[in-house]
């Protein structure tokens, strides 16, 4: 098996596709990677037959989920042992381990530039590790209690959102330097960046709300209600819907950004957490944490396509499709 500095590499020098790196070649199905707190374990799902194919072992109740196509790694955050783990996609063994603070949760791959960003709950600061060896190479001091985490395309602007004071943080990663601190609802969890670049979302868990962020001018500009405690978000921007998990009310919100409200609430799994969505297959997968499962919907139809069962406590908070 390559080293992960050898896949890094190969992956940098590369000039084939991104895509013809993922599991299974060019044109494979994209593969899911769910963490399962409970259980111990990651849940690997083929998304062209939503059959689990896998099962891997990541000790220290896994939670945070990041997937990097161009080097075929799925980074997994274990808030209990603090450590992040590097799983190879195609083999589903982890290559590697590294401690990453005192309650990494929130992770975020830069696939272009070879960083992880790693969010410590407990220690209020963004660890970033090198993609190809996990060696540490910065800190960036952050507020209280950061969870989610994210990433412009082009690797320049890092999101944290610090739960127990109320904002996002806007951080440079070329110099470290914070640009802006953007007031939000209470208690932000999860936060998603617009495939162009210039949004962000963010659900406030303890506000019942998502707040859309204007990047260019690092300001709110719309406040939308969703049900209630809304974790995370996946953006269609085909359709301009926004999929909203409401962990107490067991659904899934849909907002229409461009009518600016929620047309609809589907019922999912007990306690939805972590929401993707694959652009490929155009269906959005909710993990949903107390039924161990994940619900697939199809974005167009907004019905609920099928249920996959997974492992005890499926969380899933991240990025954890491969396509």
């Amino acid at each position: 098996m390559p080293s992960l500095r050898a896949r890094g590499l190969a992956a940098a020098l590369a000039c084939v596709p991104l895509l013809a790196l993922a599991p299974g070649g060019a044109g494979a199905a994209p593969f899911a990677f769910v963490t399962n707190q409970g259980a111990d374990t990651v849940s690997v799902i083929d998304l062209a037959t939503n059959a689990v194919v896998d099962t891997v072992a990541v000790s220290g109740a896994p939670a945070g989920v990041a997937a990097d196509p161009r080097r075929g790694l799925v980074f997994v955050t274990s808030p209990d042992t603090h450590q992040l783990s590097a799983i190879d996609a195609d083999s589903h063994g982890v290559e590697a381990q590294t401690t990453a603070g005192q309650g990494p949760l929130g992770v975020a791959v830069d696939s272009v530039g070879g960083r992880v960003y790693v969010a410590d709950w407990h220690g209020d600061e963004v660890r970033v590790f090198d993609a190809m060896t996990l060696a540490e190479r910065g800190r960036y001091k952050v507020g209280r209690a950061p969870s989610g985490i994210a990433l412009s395309a082009d690797g320049r602007l890092l999101l944290v959102a610090n739960r127990d004071d109320d904002e996002v943080q806007a951080i440079s990663t070329g110099d470290g330097l914070t640009l802006g601190r953007i007031g939000v609802g209470k208690a932000p969890f999860g936060v998603t960046i617009s495939s162009d670049g210039a949004r962000a979302f963010v659900a406030n868990v303890q506000s019942a709300e998502i707040t859309v962020i204007d990047l260019r001018g690092l300001q709110p500009s719309l406040t939308l209600p969703v049900g209630h405690m809304p974790y995370a978000i996946a953006h269609d921007p085909r359709r301009e819907r926004l999929f909203v998990t409401n962990q107490e009310d067991s659904t899934v919100s849909v907002l229409d950004l461009a009518e600016r409200q929620e047309i609809t609430r589907i019922e999912v799994g007990d306690y939805p957490e972590g929401i993707a969505f694959s652009a490929r297959l155009r269906r959005v997968y909710v993990a949903n944490w107390f039924s161990n499962s994940i619900t697939v919907i199809d974005a167009d139809s907004l019905a609920v396509v099928d249920t996959i069962a997974t492992g005890d406590g499926s969380r899933a908070f991240g990025n954890f499709i491969l396509e």
